[in-house]
């Protein structure tokens, strides 16, 4: 499912914007065209000029002065002095071109190089474009008077220097989509594979958590239906421990139904938050003082640690970082053993609280700390204890990043675990 929404997304990507850079590399090839063809037009324009200018002034044409101003290779004149025709070296193509020029001149413009205007007559010069054997040409032809009367200038100018500089950029441009467009769907599958990757695992954490539930909900579910099935025949002696067993299970139902819903509250940004200030030493002296008959009933040893001065508050739910303190505090009882001890601690860095609880129990590799907070995690799997579903961490992961702070758990010198939080704290 995931490849073909990845191939999807990096097609219709890459469809997107690579119509919109095509679409924009057309304009601008339209644009650069027209400039081209503008410039190119300016220099003709500016030539002829030139040459017009220099054969007005002369009374012998200078045709290697004529040659020198207009670029033989692309340009060919010729003078016409009643009927008779004046040029330089020109080849048959050329002399077809000229005598082309001169038809298309006399048919479509009415203009006669054979007869030009006489002195004084208005004399305009003829500008047009021809198309010959595929090949663009613009056409100039000038009546120059002189004093033994006029003569015609025909100036042909050959566009292939610009047509060349236009399939050049055309074929350029081609190129450059062509990169870009591959470059693009790079990008484009590099993207999606980022983007798709996070709701792949999600997916993958989601199916993970509803196997781990269903595990989870099944073993008390069984103990529950095998316990009513046997209170049917059971004694009146007997029916008192079944009820007790099936009480006992649906409790422990219940606790792990919350705990799922909470994190599913969690995930969907639902969890409803309750921000007042709160004095965190106050609220771990008085968790630390609830747990003491517990933690003397194990045969654990306690000591809490609080700064001499008092701390600033922090704006927390005071519920949901009891809740988190609970959990690790539960964690800690659990897995000391008699004889061990658990360390409560409180501290102020910066602009922020540090609180820890470290016990003397069994440590974590490095390679689990991460994992000890991914949900219906165990480190020992070999526990069999019925109160951790492997949950709890999970929620106080959730609960810390709800209150913008961190839980993270260290190696104590003395051996065991360091669960610390960090949390923001309200300046003096």
């Amino acid at each position: 499912m995931f490849r073909k929404l990845h191939l999807k997304m990096t097609l219709f990507c890459t469809a997107v914007t690579g119509g919109i850079l095509i679409l924009m590399a057309l304009t601008g090839l339209r644009v650069f065209e027209s400039l081209l063809g503008k410039n190119d037009t300016a220099s003709y324009e500016k030539t002829v000029s030139s040459v017009l200018a220099y054969l007005d002034g002369q009374n012998i044409l200078d045709y290697d002065t004529i040659n020198r101003i207009a670029d033989n290779n692309f340009y060919t004149i010729s003078v016409y002095d009643r009927g008779t025709v004046y040029s330089r070296h020109h080849s048959p193509k050329e002399e077809a071109l000229m005598e082309t020029a001169c038809e298309t001149a006399l048919e479509k413009y009415n203009f006669d190089i054979q007869t030009p205007p006489k002195p004084g007559a208005i004399i305009t010069t003829l500008n047009f474009s021809l198309e010959l054997d595929d090949v663009s040409y613009l056409i100039t032809l000038a009546p120059l008077t002189r004093k033994y009367g006029t003569v015609c200038i025909v100036i042909a100018y050959q566009c292939s220097q610009l047509n060349q500089q236009i399939w050049l950029l055309r074929f350029s441009m081609l190129a450059i989509i062509v990169i870009a467009c591959l470059l693009l769907f790079l990008f484009a599958r590099i993207f999606s594979a980022r983007i798709l990757k996070p709701v792949e695992e999600s997916r993958k954490k989601q199916i993970q958590f509803t196997a781990a539930a269903s595990h989870e909900l099944r073993s008390p579910l069984a103990v529950i239906l095998s316990s009513a099935e046997t209170l049917k025949a059971a004694d009146a002696g007997e029916k008192d421990s079944l009820y007790e067993v099936i009480a006992s299970e649906g409790r422990r139902m219940s606790r792990l139904i919350d705990d799922m819903l909470s994190l599913t509250a969690a995930d969907n940004q639902v969890w409803p938050m309750h921000p007042v200030q709160v004095p965190m030493d106050t609220m771990l002296l008085d968790l630390y003082e609830a747990y003491l008959p517990i933690i003397h009933e194990k045969g654990i040893d306690s000591t809490i640690e609080l700064p001499e001065d008092s701390l600033p508050c922090t704006v927390c739910d005071r519920l949901r970082m009891e809740q988190v303190l609970c959990i690790l505090l539960d964690n800690a009882i659990s897995y000391t053993t008699r004889g061990g001890r658990i360390t409560l601690g409180i501290m102020q860095e910066n602009r922020t609280l540090k609180i820890w609880i470290a016990n003397t129990g069994p440590s974590i590799p490095d390679e689990q700390k991460e994992q000890i907070f991914d949900r219906f995690f165990r480190a020992d799997t070999s526990r069999k204890d019925k109160q951790h579903f492997g949950l709890g961490l999970s929620i106080a992961r959730e609960i810390m990043h709800l209150h913008k702070g961190k839980i993270w758990v260290e190696d104590s010198p003395l051996g065991g675990p360091v669960f610390c939080l960090r949390l923001p704290c309200q300046p003096q």
